[in-house]
């Protein structure tokens, strides 16, 4: 049996034993200490000890293979406390085997508390909601999907529901407050519904009673908005929208003219589109009513519409992988901003003005839609015209108003929308209107 003072140089020195075989080098100051070398070159630190005498069993029990944490200093000061605990009859092989248990233990409870937060995820459940409650009892689900994604996912993304905040979330509200005080407003009711479904879906990990939505300040509705735009903002936002390109380019445009609803001209079917007619169809599914609803397509309209590249046999009008509408609206919106932005600076440069100076005042994409309403209306339509033109469901089409009077304004609506289109093409071409070709998103 060797023996001698263990040092880094004489761990190293160690020779190989023969296959199958293990070396040892035994401490000669501390009694018991000694060093294991494996066939294959593994180097481990170890204590050797009996408790009860030389007629009891000899017990070994392993330090740590030699390099960091474990040198010779450091291995022999924990050999020294284990041969202490050997001095007060304490076997330290049932301690380290205990200890080795609760170790395990604790890893496992916490793999299993991992795999319990990971299930309770916000992005998981969020998805879980939608797929299993807002699909099947939200008629307009693709609504609220794109709110939990816009101002809720990515605040929250992977983090465990029961791990966020009543602050994190009155944050991420009040964040979403400064762009729209209504768009907070849905954000927090979007957000009540993912953890309501998780409170009865993840009822045992993720009781109601661990809820901190009661700490919550619910967001205050902004009232009616009478945000619109200028002649100069139509301008800027229709040559903006050139610079955007596909697939959102003609879809701004496109709103302008029609003064439909964003998503009625994002997610529209070429299935809807009635060219003979002018006629753009809107489903009732699609409609905010639910009630199927027509738009005159006036000739700018129809320039635009035709012009859209089609994806093989795909029914999709805007679309960029042939499977689902476009997405991204406030990436989109945000492009649109800053080329409205760098058009009125360059505007403002060649008028010999600071363009620091230029702005452009805030606005959300339905405004063109209020936009379109005011637009008729200055130009002589009657109200149950435009609300026919929006979609809108009117006193007249309710009780037995709705039963009698069943006039649809059908010419007056064709009359409108054309009017407005010169109207509009007048403000942004400033002269004869006409439609110009988009060219490639920049």
């Amino acid at each position: 049996m060797a023996t001698g003072r263990i040092t880094k140089r004489a761990v190293d020195a160690i020779a190989l034993p023969p296959a199958g075989k293990r070396a040892y080098l035994w401490d000669d100051t501390l009694k018991g200490f000694g060093c294991m070398v494996t066939d294959t070159g593994t180097r481990s630190y170890l204590v050797q000890y009996r408790i009860g005498g030389r007629d009891s069993a000899t017990r070994r029990v392993t330090i740590g293979k030699h390099g960091s944490p474990w040198t010779p200093d450091t291995a022999r000061d924990r050999a020294a406390e284990l041969l202490e605990q050997v001095r007060r009859k304490v076997d330290p092989f049932d301690a380290e085997r205990e200890r080795l248990a609760v170790s395990r233990a604790e890893k496992e409870a916490k793999t299993r508390e991992e795999q319990a937060l990971a299930k309770l995820a916000f992005n998981v459940v969020a998805t879980e909601y939608i797929e299993q409650d807002a699909k099947k009892n939200l008629r307009r689900w693709g609504e609220q999907e794109a709110i939990i994604e816009r101002d809720l996912a990515p605040a929250f993304g992977g983090t465990p529901l029961p791990s966020i905040s009543a602050d994190d979330i009155n944050d991420q509200l009040a964040k979403v407050a400064r762009r729209s005080s209504s768009a907070a407003l849905k954000a927090y009711v979007a957000l009540r519904a993912v953890y309501a479904f998780a409170h009865v879906e993840h009822r045992k990990l993720f009781p109601k009673s661990a809820s901190v939505l009661g700490q919550v300040v619910r967001p205050e509705a902004g009232g009616q908005r009478d945000r619109h735009l200028t002649s100069a903002e139509m301008k800027l936002m229709w040559e903006a929208s050139k610079v955007v390109g596909w697939p959102f380019g003609p879809i701004y445009q496109l709103l302008l003219l029609t003064g439909m609803r964003l998503r009625e001209v994002a997610e529209g079917r070429w299935s809807e589109i009635d060219l003979t007619e002018a006629r753009w169809n809107i489903p009732g599914e699609r409609s905010k009513n639910g009630k199927p609803h027509w738009v005159h397509l006036s000739s700018p309209a129809l320039s635009i519409i035709k012009d859209l590249p089609r994806l093989g046999e795909c029914e999709l009008m805007f679309t960029t992988n042939g499977e689902t509408a476009v997405s991204g609206f406030s990436r989109a919106k945000s492009r649109l901003d800053k080329a409205m932005l760098d058009i009125l600076r360059n505007e403002t440069t060649d008028a010999g003005t600071d363009p620091a100076k230029a702005k452009v005042n805030p606005f959300v994409i339905h405004d063109t839609r209020r936009t379109f309403a005011r637009g008729c209306q200055r130009l002589g339509q009657p109200p149950e015209v435009v609300e026919r033109l929006l979609g809108h469901i009117t006193d007249i089409e309710s009780g037995l108003k709705g039963v009698y009077q069943t006039y649809q304004f059908e010419p007056e609506r064709m009359d409108a929308t054309e009017k407005w289109a010169n109207e509009l093409l007048r403000i942004v071409n400033g002269g004869k209107p006409k439609v110009i070709q988009l060219r490639g998103a920049a």
